[in-house]
């Protein structure tokens, strides 16, 4: 009897071990609630209009549930997954293409000394340390304006290495490249040729401590024809307790990197504009937040300059007016407001848009 209640003892001491060094937490986002839209482009002998309201699903942030977890192996080396997937909480729908873990799926190793090494699908470095400067969100995002930041700059088949934090600075390098495909000649076996030898490459260095953050990147994403695309953006924001100033500034060159939120809206087909190898952009973003009835207001404008009307004429620059305000009603759960108006959005001339909501927002 002593002898099994011993094993019992040293059975549960080492699950109680395990549990310690062995963790994996579910954690998700909902956010919904009404949106309204309105999208008018006018012509020499034409005017077309898009106009959307209703249930709109993530605003301020996507919808989202993923587990993530680490094991502690030793000498302060951990292993660190993350699998996240995204959904339109109207309809259920996967987003992200569809992909199961679309917004994030990557595996990898972690040490507070020499930094991180995760491999998968996962966000580029200038997403990681120059967007957070943004507190804008629908048509104010700051992804609608500048090619290489935002939530939709993820790589495939990525390698990403993240230098620990030392005294407030931190620095990033990423490298992601597709499968490389090779079909037969079609003089021989009667199909293509299909080669894909692209490569995105992404760098940057950060720094944040107190009131101030402060981040630069370099993007650059080779293709089969043509140049490749390019893109740096350099941020700021300095808290001054009464307000927080946040600004942004950038260039694109041969084109937008794939994550571009292009605000075209409902008139994403009347108004396609395709981007020339020669194309080349200068963004900026100026932002103020301040504390206010308990929640945080967020004014903000985002301006994006190109050189089309050298190709195309009758181009314009885009600007975007945004106001948003977020009201906690618990550590998770909170509502919000928007409202934003844009000009020549994508560059098109005489292209507007307006868009205003309310709704609510809950993590888990």
């Amino acid at each position: 009897m002593k002898k099994t209640l011993l094993a019992a003892a040293l059975i549960v001491g080492f699950a109680g071990v395990a549990q310690a060094e062995t963790s994996v937490t579910m954690y998700g986002i909902l956010d919904t609630g009404y949106g309204y839209s309105n999208y008018k482009l006018n012509g020499d002998d034409f005017t077309i209009k898009a106009t959307s309201s209703g249930l709109t699903s993530g605003i301020f942030n996507g919808n989202r549930w993923g587990v993530r977890g680490s094991e502690d192996l030793g000498d302060g080396l951990r292993a660190i997954f993350t699998l996240e997937s995204g959904f339109d909480i109207g309809n259920g729908n996967h987003q992200q293409g569809g992909s199961f873990f679309g917004r994030q799926a990557f595996v990898g190793l972690a040490s507070d000394n020499w930094g991180s090494l995760t491999m998968g699908r996962q966000y580029n470095i200038a997403t990681q340390l120059t967007y957070n400067v943004n507190s804008s969100v629908a048509m104010g995002d700051m992804e609608k304006t500048f090619g290489s930041v935002g939530l939709g700059n993820r790589m495939n088949n990525s390698f990403k290495y993240m230098t620990p934090d030392f005294s407030g600075f931190k620095a990033g390098v990423a490298y992601g490249n597709p499968n490389t495909t090779i079909v037969r000649s079609e003089d021989v076996f009667g199909v293509s040729d299909d080669l894909n030898r692209s490569n995105w490459t992404s760098a940057g260095l950060g720094y944040e401590n107190g009131p101030l953050t402060a981040g630069v990147s370099y993007d650059r994403l080779s293709q089969d024809d043509g140049k490749a695309l390019t893109a740096w953006v350099v941020s700021g924001a300095y808290d001054f307790e009464i307000v927080k100033l946040a600004l942004a500034y950038g260039q694109d060159r041969h084109g937008k990197l794939p994550g571009w939120a292009a605000p075209l809206g409902g008139l994403a087909d009347a108004a396609d504009l395709e981007l020339p190898e020669g194309f080349r952009s200068h963004n900026y973003h100026v932002s103020l937040s301040a504390p206010l009835g308990g929640g945080v207001a967020v004014a903000s404008w985002s301006r994006s300059s190109s050189n089309l009307d050298d190709y195309y004429g009758d181009t314009k620059s885009q600007n975007i007016y945004h106001l948003n305000y977020n009201y906690p009603l618990s550590k998770r759960t909170s509502v919000y407001a928007y409202g934003s108006y844009g000009t020549g959005l994508a560059y098109v001339d005489n292209l507007k848009g307006r868009e205003l909501g309310l709704g609510l927002n809950h993590k888990f």
